[in-house]
């Protein structure tokens, strides 16, 4: 009994959670099918400028490739689910830089798209549309300079292409904030752990919030209320979202198979340092295998991407030693026999920090020709979709986690390792 009403109690609240942050709002209007962009006329005084390099700031983990300092620091994201946080102190205004010289040569309907909430207040969304110079996106004017504020940003969406991996042309690239005179910037409050997941579209947030032809309308793509960033709030984390479309275990679609990708920001920047993984992640997430197929005359043909998998995780456990490891099955339930042989090959090897997360449950809420309830075209979840496939993976981990779990002040289980 007490399982089941855990099991209830995590879905009300990951469906509640969803439904607040899936609506797209600016200047308090919920708006779905367009939003403002960064070229909308405010009139500006000169401000103060400050580095994205600063301590005070705090970056999502893995996935921000950082270049430069002081002036010339940048904070450059790849794929859409990177963040920051931090507190404005004594401004009325709050800015964002956005180094627009990332994106030149991208169409305007391809560039990406930031979420913004200041003190907690509804998320607003900016499509930017300016390249070629380091320019100040307005989010905020005419706060209380005497009281602090929280600032969160998310990159929200943006298009698979041109060239997502090979160039920063749809990257998200910040140089830093621009306040009053006077102003300055405060740490927020870090969660305890640290989490890394890799996964393809479903993880990106495509079309999650409606029906739309891929990457047609980037407001229906959302990577900020996908389901990885909802079990990461119920286990404490900060995080790190990879999830890109048009990437498989094996297939080389638009961007190269995960085994060639994970350990890099981008084509030419390795992740890693000395080999490792830093600092190093207390959960690693994978959920792949959707994209692993091919059309033939006779349908759709999965291919086998038993190696790959288990050659990648044997990877990954060399540059994060320590980490829990959850491979979790796609809503389809595609791959699920290769993917729960891989997780049996580690454990049979003595890593018992590899587990196996199969979503079966809600297999029957998603179909690959047909909508469903949970997923508009049948296989990219909806918001509401999403909430009840984190509320399956928390509870799932939570089951993992749980004999593991040290009494208040006990040492972390890391120290302990998996090999």
């Amino acid at each position: 009994m007490r399982g089941r009403k855990l099991w209830l109690l995590q879905i009300g609240v990951f469906c509640v959670f969803s439904q607040e942050v899936g609506a797209v709002w600016f200047n308090g209007v919920s708006r779905t099918a367009s939003a403002a962009d960064a070229s909308d006329p405010v009139e500006r005084k000169p401000g103060v400028r400050l580095d994205v390099d600063v301590s005070a700031v705090t970056l999502a983990p893995y996935v921000w490739k950082r270049t430069g300092s002081a002036s010339t620091a940048r904070a450059e994201a790849t794929m859409p689910g990177a963040y920051l946080r931090t507190v404005i102190e004594g401004s009325s205004t709050i800015s964002l830089l956005i180094d627009g010289t990332a994106n030149n040569g991208c169409p305007v309907e391809a560039m990406p798209v930031v979420d913004f909430s200041v003190d907690y207040g509804p998320y607003q969304s900016v499509r930017l549309v300016k390249t070629g110079e380091v320019y100040a996106l307005p989010l905020a004017e005419n706060l209380d300079r005497n009281v602090p504020h929280r600032l969160e940003v998310h990159f929200r969406s943006a298009a698979l292409g041109p060239a997502r991996w090979q160039a920063s042309t749809v990257h998200l690239r910040i140089a830093g904030f621009e306040l009053e005179q006077g102003g300055s910037l405060a740490p927020d409050t870090p969660r305890r752990k640290l989490a890394i997941g890799f996964g393809d579209s479903i993880t990106e947030g495509v079309c999650n919030e409606g029906s739309c032809p891929y990457y047609s309308n980037l407001l229906m793509n959302n990577a900020r209320s996908t389901w990885f960033p909802l079990v990461c709030s119920a286990l404490d984390c900060e995080y790190g979202q990879l999830g890109t479309g048009g990437q498989g275990m094996v297939r080389p679609i638009e961007i190269p198979p995960l085994p060639q990708t994970w350990d890099h920001f981008d084509a030419a920047t390795s992740r890693l340092t000395d080999g490792l993984l830093l600092p190093e992640p207390d959960y690693v997430f994978c959920a792949m295998g959707t994209n692993d197929f091919r059309m033939t005359a006779g349908g759709r043909e999965h291919l086998d991407i038993s190696e790959a998998y288990t050659g990648w995780l044997a990877a990954l456990r060399k540059a994060c030693p320590h980490a829990q490891c959850f491979c979790v099955v796609p809503p389809l339930g595609w791959h699920s026999k290769e993917i729960a042989a891989a997780v049996t090959a580690r454990n049979q090897s003595g890593d018992r920090g590899v587990h196996l997360v199969d979503t079966a449950p809600l297999k029957a809420a998603f179909h690959e020709s047909r909508g469903t309830q949970l997923a508009a075209d049948g296989v990219h979840p909806s918001v509401y979709g999403n909430a009840m496939l984190a509320a399956l993976i928390a509870v799932e981990v939570q089951k993992t986690l749980r004999p593991a779990i040290e009494p208040e002040g006990g040492n972390r289980s890391r120290r302990s390792g998996f090999r």
